[in-house]
């Protein structure tokens, strides 16, 4: 028999040791070497290798089993600190198990290494690739779009940093995740962080910690329809390229003209698509002769960064297939794992598999006791397939209560109405349920100060407080599991944070994160926990 192939490898490369040593000075050869604990893949070395301050030519790579060489053509400068970083884009050549972290080696061609030191973190989702982008700002102005940074390093998986070997200055960083590997920021195409201040470093202060980032992908571009579908003769599937601020539409934004005949059709009802692809679909009453042209005429949309369209004019075919579809209760939901909702604050959504006039839903709903005792709701609009749902009375803990609706009231676009009443049992939860945080902020001497909680990797799971005039904040009810807690510093008032701007060099609002992750559990509410801006 062929002997077992034992255990997976699942131990990552690192480096055992360089040439030259890490510290070294007064260093005057063209080439350096780094050996690895095991064979790695060879051709991931370009992608892995970046040295600060930049070198203007291009370093040849060779390889002796472990080891890889690392000539340059031309001399390095002189009397200069260098920072070699070897990312973690390299993987072993057993099981494609990547480097844990960043390896850097720090050396200067001069009698000393410049000690200038700036760490901190940079939170995203996903890490990999994202590289912190350094310019020493002590001659002017940086064009981020045309000019490579000074200085560079790489985030390890935890998001985590350090730029080393930086000589007393003004440095301008920013966090890039560098979509092309060029080292220069595309605007709409690599994620950026942009700093809260100018990073100053001085013979007296020449280490900064917490210097942190928050990225995301500037949008300037405004929305566009990428596609109009008609999938039957009375609805309408306009698909956009980014999301859209649905708060801000309405049937007034879309219109049909029919360039046959010269003539209008308006649009009676919109709802919510298929969120992944940024659809609405639009309603209609009016048939369409599927022998003439017609365009849908889609104005005055924004997305979510602001970006505004004023008008979008898309050719579509007609259909003249028949509706014959029922009106059903897609989901109802609570903001709860399950069906259940809060019997302080009972509310909920409910959406439907078609619009219909929202006027007729007053009469069609009814929320009641398994006792058939009818509890007083009211019902707002979101759109023409989904409503709020809000009892106005107390009600019970640890009760089934029972959402009904008579559908022979609701008739959709094409007059199709279903004489069933469809009920769907909801549970209030207990108080024992809940779990909460609270604590202090240590402002130093900022103000207007918001603290969030979130659900660990769920930025949109975000609930926002103000900080109490005693610098606390407390978070009440609180649905049990694993949360992150920061606060910012809301220095423009808008009650949101403001990731800053590129053009104009707005910086970004200050920020602080608490470093641990909450495990809020049932019953356990978390104290005393203390978010510090002065560290």
């Amino acid at each position: 028999m062929s002997p077992p192939g034992g255990d997976i490898d699942k131990v990552p490369p690192i480096i055992l040791s360089t040439y030259p040593e890490n510290g070294t000075t007064n260093f005057s050869e063209n080439s350096i070497e780094f050996t690895f604990s095991e064979y790695v893949n060879k051709r991931n070395i370009n992608d892995a290798f970046f040295i600060s301050p930049l070198y203007d030519g291009y370093p040849e790579f060779s390889w002796t089993n472990k080891t890889v060489y690392i000539s340059f053509p031309d001399s390095l400068n002189p009397n200069t600190t260098y920072s070699v970083i070897i990312g973690t884009e390299i993987t072993d050549v057993n099981n494609n198990n990547n480097m844990k972290e960043p390896f850097i080696l720090t050396f200067s061609t001069g009698s000393k290494i410049d000690s200038g030191k700036i760490s901190g973190k940079v939170y995203t989702e996903k890490s990999e690739g994202t590289l912190i982008f350094a310019y020493k700002i002590d001659t002017g102005f940086v064009n981020i779009y045309k000019e490579k940074p000074s200085y560079l390093s790489q985030i390890n998986n935890k998001g985590n940093y350090e730029l080393n070997g930086l000589g007393n200055g003004s440095y301008l960083l920013f966090a890039v995740k560098d979509a092309f590997k060029d080292l220069i920021y595309n605007i709409g195409d690599d994620f950026i962080g942009i700093p809260n201040k100018i990073a100053e470093i001085t013979h007296e202060k020449n280490a900064l910690s917490n210097f942190n980032f928050f990225i995301h992908k500037e949008d300037t571009l405004a929305p566009n329809v990428q596609s109009v579908t008609m999938t039957d003769k009375n609805h309408i599937i306009v698909e956009f390229n980014e999301p859209i601020d649905s708060s801000k539409i309405s049937i007034n934004n879309f219109s049909i003209f029919d360039s046959t005949m010269n003539a209008s059709h308006p649009i009676k009802y919109w709802f919510n698509g298929n969120p992944n692809k940024h659809q609405y679909i639009l309603c209609l009453t009016d048939s369409l002769n599927v022998k003439n042209e017609f365009y849908l005429y889609s104005k005055n949309f924004v997305d979510k960064k602001g970006n505004f369209t004023k008008l979008e004019i898309t050719s579509f075919v007609a259909s003249e297939k028949p509706d014959t579809n029922e009106i059903k209760i897609d989901k109802i939901e609570t903001g709860f794992t399950k069906s259940e909702i809060d019997y302080l604050k009972p509310n909920f959504s409910v959406s439907f598999s078609d619009a219909f006039n929202s006027d007729l839903i007053d009469n069609a709903v009814k929320f009641y006791t398994r006792d058939s005792v009818s509890i007083p709701i009211k019902i707002s609009p979101i759109n023409y397939a989904k409503y709020e749902v809000f009892s106005e009375s107390s009600i019970k803990p640890k009760e089934n209560y029972f959402f009904q609706v008579d559908m022979k009231h609701l008739s959709d676009a094409a007059g199709n109405i279903v004489d069933t009443v469809l009920s769907k049992r909801i549970v209030t939860v207990n108080d024992l349920d809940f779990s909460g945080a609270s604590g202090f902020v240590n402002k130093a001497n900022y103000e207007n100060i918001k603290v969030i909680l979130q659900e660990d990797n769920k930025p949109s799971s975000r609930k926002q407080i103000n900080l109490a005039t005693n610098n606390t904040f407390n978070f009440e009810r609180v649905i049990p599991g694993k949360y992150l807690i920061w606060a910012y510093v809301d220095a423009d008032s808008n009650n949101s944070y403001s990731y800053g701007l590129i053009d104009t060099l707005k910086f970004a609002e200050v920020f602080k994160f608490y470093p641990d992750t909450l495990n809020l559990r049932a019953r356990w509410p978390v104290g005393d926990i203390e978010i510090d801006f002065t560290k």
